[in-house]
């Protein structure tokens, strides 16, 4: 098959999974689409009780004595869109849109992250041409999430020792190692009073966002920690307090939208937002999108009493890079995720990553402590962990010479701070050897994610390789 033939091949795959509704969490459907691929095929594949997926494929002729290599991925995506899109993610497909080289989603993710594992997988399963040894086509539940389906899966699901994970986002890297995590959720009681004086509403849209294990290092702008910025900016006579705070979609996603309702004694004056919105822009000049929505509502409504505190806890709460290694590399981090206002509380929730355990434990410390001290709940869970590299495994030296004589140049090897389900994998299989790798994508978690349609044919011919000679 020809290098458009490749590409069209798997593009084709990918445009029919994005047919299907895969939410974290709602995996249902794509896990029964490739269960009845394979039975098409005669393939023999199971699904266990969360949802993970297992097709088996046999040997080709004359590779049969060959250790049988894993192709991994996740079948959930996550589910962002413009706030202007009316896309229901639970019935509609998703509409890819090709612009030169590159392709994107109609206003909403492309599900690219982790769809093209998928659209590979099932392509090199489905090439009669080909020369492999068994392969097992692992297809992970909810990773989106807590990386719930890996951490689900059960000693002999599946028997390679051998695994290539398709779930990174640059060619020609390969990674061997990355972050662990946990999240954090916090409640914090509000009490309401009925205040008269001006109110308003403040909408923050149109940052970057972008995925808060990737992206964390370019200190893209939070939108919530926008809004306390703005806050904390007024004067005291202004006696600014919060009706209602909103902001954030994903735990893994950095908030590119938030919402506040404001009360203040006095009005606003246009100069304080001209002057917030010069701010953002000289502190993060690539948020050129930035949009900055200011409403007047009705005069009288509802304030929460220890507005003061709300606003400080939020301040409070780290965001962005804790800790670098010595080598610059980002350590330890912490999203601060979303904010949800209801009746009598705030929920707030946090994603840590860090290479350590050690860092783990010291960032979800922090945020606990800054919890204690507001008295508000907390509760931490959906703990993973790192992945350790091993720069010596014979599945990296041996992709590595393949890759350089392939493409005349080595591969960048590297640890990510970005999970992997490579760590839970490898906790449950201590012997596994592994790799990460992938084609280009930008802007994964957003509505602006795109994929890199040519270096499809580069991460294929690479697996293609690697299967035929490792």
């Amino acid at each position: 098959m020809n290098s458009s033939g490749i590409t069209n091949r798997i593009m084709e795959i990918f445009k029919e999974i994005n047919s299907i509704p895969r939410c974290s969490k709602h995996e249902e459907k794509i896990a029964d689409f490739l269960l009845d691929w394979a039975k098409k095929r005669n393939f023999d594949a199971k699904k266990d009780k969360a949802n993970n997926v297992v097709i088996n494929v046999p040997a080709t002729r004359g590779c049969e004595k060959k250790e049988s290599i894993a192709l991994q991925g996740h079948m959930d995506m996550v589910c962002e869109k413009t706030t202007d899109s009316q896309h229901d993610f639970s019935k509609d497909p998703i509409k890819v849109i090709r612009q030169g080289d590159w392709v994107r989603a109609d206003s909403t993710t492309l599900g690219a992250d982790d769809g093209v594992a998928l659209a590979i997988g099932l392509a090199i399963a489905s090439t009669d041409d080909l020369e492999h040894p068994k392969l097992e086509l692992l297809f992970t539940a909810d990773e989106e999430t807590g990386m719930n389906g890996a951490k689900n899966l059960q000693t002999g699901f599946f028997k390679s020792k051998k695994l290539i994970n398709i779930d990174s986002e640059r060619e020609g890297v390969f990674t061997i190692g990355c972050a662990g995590g946990e999240d954090t959720d916090i409640e914090m009681p509000v009490r309401n009073e009925i205040q008269e004086g001006y109110f308003y509403e403040i909408t923050i849209d149109g940052l970057l966002g972008g995925h808060s294990g990737v992206e964390i290092d370019k200190l893209r702008a939070n939108a919530l920690k926008l809004i306390v910025e703005f806050l904390k900016s007024l004067d005291e006579d202004s006696e600014a307090r919060l009706s209602s705070i909103n902001g954030g979609s994903a735990r893994n996603a950095i908030p590119k939208h938030a919402s506040a309702v404001i009360y203040m004694k006095k009005a606003i004056k246009a100069e304080n937002i001209a002057l917030f919105y010069k701010e953002i822009l000289e502190q993060y000049p690539e948020e050129k999108n930035i949009k900055i929505d200011f409403k007047q509502l009705k005069n009288i409504g509802k304030v929460f009493v220890n507005s003061k505190e709300i606003i400080e806890l939020l301040d409070e709460l780290p965001h962005g890079i804790y800790e670098k290694t010595e080598l610059g590399i980002t350590k330890t981090s912490n999203n601060l995720a979303k904010v949800i206002t209801k009746k009598d509380k705030l929920i707030i929730s946090t994603n840590q990553r860090s290479l350590t355990e050690e860092g783990l434990n010291t960032i979800t410390a922090k945020i606990e402590n800054i919890a204690n001290k507001y008295k508000a709940k907390y509760v931490s869970y959906n703990r993973y962990p790192s992945w350790q590299p091993n720069y010596n495994s014979t599945l990296v030296t041996k992709s590595s010479k393949i890759y350089e004589k392939l493409f005349s140049k080595k591969p960048k090897i590297e640890v990510i701070h970005a999970g992997l389900e490579c760590g839970i994998i490898g906790s449950l299989n201590k012997d596994m050897d592994m790799i990460s790798i992938g084609p280009d994508m930008k802007n994964i978690h957003t509505p602006q994610e795109s994929l890199y349609i040519p270096s499809l044919e580069k991460v294929w011919r690479l697996i293609v390789a690697i299967l035929k000679e490792i």
